[in-house]
């Protein structure tokens, strides 16, 4: 490899490492588990993968290779990784959307490898955009979603009855429940699936409301909202 190809190369991997870092800034701030580093390294990787694929494995050609074969594989590869980011808690799964974007920056050092830099950098610039301003539009103008209601009770009789009661009195719909005991410690965690039946504003007052309500009854330790 001449001195000219290695510098490129080297620069083409230097700025997948700095794209797969700037998406993963965003996941890193919201305390993901893949984060900064992982983006970065994955379309490092991915990067580094295409380069081999076209100057690693002799020449290309007609009836000689294919050099898309060996980069093809990290499509496929990067599922396995995007898989350990997804976790089932209760009735919520987590990890999607980091999933997915380690699979869309697998694909940007996958464009930074074969030299298309432009591209690469065009799609960083929109996931970008999908991942902080579509995550403030959803939060402002889509507050009706479904939520998950997480409360952590000491363990008593009526209490689901109770928070149902509340739920009702909000404005909220029950979509489904999930309930685990520890019988050891008499502690009991209840997910509940509600779905507002108001948006805007009084949707996230509704929800404030709930919140309080659910921690002044007796034995409750612990009450929280999350987006479904």
């Amino acid at each position: 490899m001449d001195a000219a190809l290695l510098w490129k190369n080297l620069g083409l991997m230097a700025l997948a490492t700095l794209l797969g870092a700037l998406v993963g800034l965003e996941r890193e701030r919201q305390g993901k588990s893949a984060g900064l580093r992982t983006h970065a390294l994955v379309c490092l990787g991915s990067a580094l993968i295409t380069i081999v694929s076209i100057h690693g494995f002799g020449p290309v050609g007609p009836g000689l290779r294919d050099p898309a074969r060996v980069a093809a594989q990290v499509v496929s590869g990067i599922g396995f990784l995007g898989a350990g980011t997804i976790m089932r808690e209760g009735l919520s799964i987590r990890g999607l959307t980091t999933a997915a974007s380690l699979w869309t920056t697998a694909g940007i050092g996958l464009a930074i490898g074969s030299g298309m830099v432009w591209p690469a950098v065009g799609a960083t610039v929109l996931v970008q955009f999908v991942l902080v301003a579509m995550s403030r539009v959803e939060r402002k103008y889509f507050p009706h979603g479904e939520a998950i209601l997480r409360v952590n009770a000491i363990d008593r009789s009526g209490l689901l009855g109770e928070i149902a009661t509340i739920v009702g009195k909000h404005g909220m719909n029950i979509v489904g429940t999930d309930i685990n005991v520890d019988k050891e410690n008499s502690i009991v965690a209840i997910d509940v699936i509600v779905a507002p039946s108001v948006v805007g504003r009084d949707a996230l007052v509704a929800q404030a409301e709930l919140l309080q309500h659910i921690l002044n009854l007796p034995g409750v330790l612990k009450a929280e909202m999350e987006r479904f």
